[in-house]
């Protein structure tokens, strides 16, 4: 009995033992790393079968290296303005401002009689022909015309044949038949425009010769000036001078002002103003006339003047459409052209939309010259023109 109880006590202390040395020598083991540790599975069934109360021991966690924790770049967008101990102020990022536009700088005023207008007219280098003049200052066009004058109706047409108006039947022939040559003028300045005189040991002269002598470009006969100078009549200025007032008015007057504007006076509708004329500073006053249309531009019926002024003859116009745009007309009168009546020559002025239109000295006077080549009639020899130049100032 005692034998079997020692035994047992002894068994007890063994496995007892044993389990100690295996247990410690696991705790070393992991400790000191003897060998990898590898988990160990342990079956507490035979552990009970064999009636040995061991206390169960939990696996130990492995160790695992601690990683660093990851360092965060600061974004430079993220920093406060400000942050907080610091003993700067943060700089303040400048408000973009806008580039303010240029001033444009203005535009300067058009220069000139003409203020601008018309500039496809003129040409940078001289253009002369038969038919042409351009320059900087000057411009003129060249225009032989044919037209066919109905009497019953009173209008121009282009053709012969029946008339476009009212249907009467125009000839080529001097009946109806009408040719005049016509200058459209354009000048930039008013300087470009003048009278000359015939030389003083004649006393008269061609329109041509006068015109040439001058350096003009274009001219035709005016007033006939030493005319009425000799019976004391008119006013008369020529290039800005006053050259004679006579009391005694039986003629309209043409008045052309150092600004380009021309005008008229029908003497027997309007009271002429001396003081206020003067005033303006004219250039040219001529005494012949009548002056052809009315305020308006209208073409006038009743004129002034002795049948044989008023009935067809060679002309010589003056027009004006606006400060530095004039024309002149030269009609022809003779052999197979019929020439035209004052009230023609006024319809005509209107139809080609003068403001103002005057008639200078006609007949065998009337004349123009340009560029070589004369026109009109040319007839009789005349005592000063108005003529086109470039300027000389």
């Amino acid at each position: 009995m005692r034998t079997s109880s020692k035994k047992r006590i002894l068994r007890m202390v063994v496995l007892d033992l044993l389990g100690f040395c295996v247990l410690a020598y696991l705790v070393c083991a992991n400790v000191f790393r003897f060998f990898p540790w590898k988990p160990v599975e342990i079956d507490l069934s035979d552990l009970e079968n064999k009636a040995v109360d061991v206390a169960p021991t939990s696996a130990p966690t492995p160790t695992v290296a601690p990683t660093a924790a990851p360092t965060n770049t600061p974004d430079p967008t993220d920093a406060p303005e400000n942050p907080e101990g610091s003993s700067e102020p943060a700089e303040e990022t400048p408000v973009p401002t806008e580039t303010p536009e240029p001033t444009p700088e203005p535009t300067p005023e058009p220069t000139g009689l003409l203020k601008g207008k018309f500039a496809e007219k003129f040409s940078d280098t001289i253009v002369s022909n038969t038919y042409e003049y351009r320059s900087e200052a000057v411009a003129i066009e060249l225009t032989p015309c044919t037209k066919y004058f109905c009497s019953k109706c009173n209008h121009f047409a282009d053709d012969y044949g029946a008339c476009p108006s009212c249907g009467a039947e125009l000839r080529n022939s001097m009946r109806d038949k009408v040719t005049y040559t016509v200058a459209d003028i354009y000048i930039q300045d008013i300087q470009s425009l003048k009278t000359a005189y015939a030389s003083k040991a004649s006393q008269t002269g061609k329109v041509k010769d006068m015109c040439m002598a001058n350096n003009g470009i274009l001219a035709v006969n005016t007033d006939y000036f030493l005319n009425a100078y000799a019976n004391k009549h008119g006013w008369f200025y020529r290039n800005g001078i006053e050259i004679q007032r006579y009391n005694k008015l039986t003629s309209d007057l043409c008045i052309l002002y150092a600004d380009g504007v021309m005008e008229t006076v029908d003497i027997s509708t309007q009271t002429v103003d001396y003081d206020g004329i003067v005033a303006r500073n004219p250039q040219q006053i001529w005494y012949f006339g009548p002056a052809l249309l009315a305020a308006d531009g209208a073409a006038k019926a009743k004129f002034t003047m002795s049948k044989s002024v008023f009935d067809p003859n060679p002309r010589t116009v003056i027009g004006y459409y606006e400060p530095g745009h004039y024309c002149f007309i030269a009609v022809d009168g003779r052999g197979s052209n019929r020439g035209l009546s004052l009230a023609e020559l006024s319809i005509l002025c209107s139809d080609m939309g003068m403001q103002a239109a005057y008639n200078m000295d006609g007949g065998a006077s009337s004349g123009m010259y340009f560029n070589g080549n004369s026109y009109g009639q040319n007839g009789r020899e005349t005592s000063d023109i108005v003529y086109i130049l470039e300027p000389t100032h």
